[in-house]
Formats: structure tokens, sequence, C-alpha cells
């Protein structure tokens, strides 16, 4: 299986994951709602990373294809650390809440 197929299955999954959690995230209260956004973010960075990855990965890499790839990987590198970072605070702070009761 040649490596672009590879990415064209990892950012077909993952942009489905970050569009099931960007509906589901606006229908939950609370906290809950903050995780599924962090999982949202998460999807999206994955994706984000795959395309980047992906237009990196061409035999004719131009000025152009090298700059938005760069842009590409940045922000999805941005976006998964951050995904990461408020899927653990939040899925914690629900933990805490839970313990309250």
């Amino acid at each position: 299986m040649p490596l672009s197929s590879i990415f064209t299955i990892v950012i077909i999954l993952s942009a489905t994951i970050a569009i099931y959690y960007a509906i589901t995230w606006r229908s939950q209260p609370g906290v809950i709602a903050r995780i599924y956004q962090a999982r949202m973010n998460i999807g999206m960075g994955i994706f984000l990373l795959g395309v980047g990855t992906n237009q990196l990965m061409f035999d004719d890499v131009d000025t152009i294809r090298l700059v938005i790839g760069i842009i590409l990987l940045f922000i999805g590198a941005v976006n998964l650390i951050m995904g990461i970072r408020n899927l653990t605070y939040f899925t914690k702070l629900k933990r805490e809440q839970q313990n309250k009761r």
C-alpha cells in the first residue's frame, strides 16, 4: 500500500471524527461539551498533520507547496497539542465534579 493511500485514509478518518465532534459538542452541556470540543481539536489536528505531510510527500515539491505544507503541519501540531491538553484538563475536571456528588 503506497504511503499516499495511508495518508488519505488518515485524512478521511480524522476529518470524519472532527466533523462528528464538531456537531456533537454543541448539543452537550458544560464540561462534556468542552471534552467533545477537545476531541474535535485532536481530530482536526491529525487531519491537518495528514494534509500537511501529504503536501510534502509529492515528488515535485515547489515553494508554495512547501510553505503551505509547513503551515498546515504547524497548525495541526498546535491543534493536536492543545486538544490533548484540554482533554486531560476537562476530563480531570469532570471526574472531580462526579466525585463531589
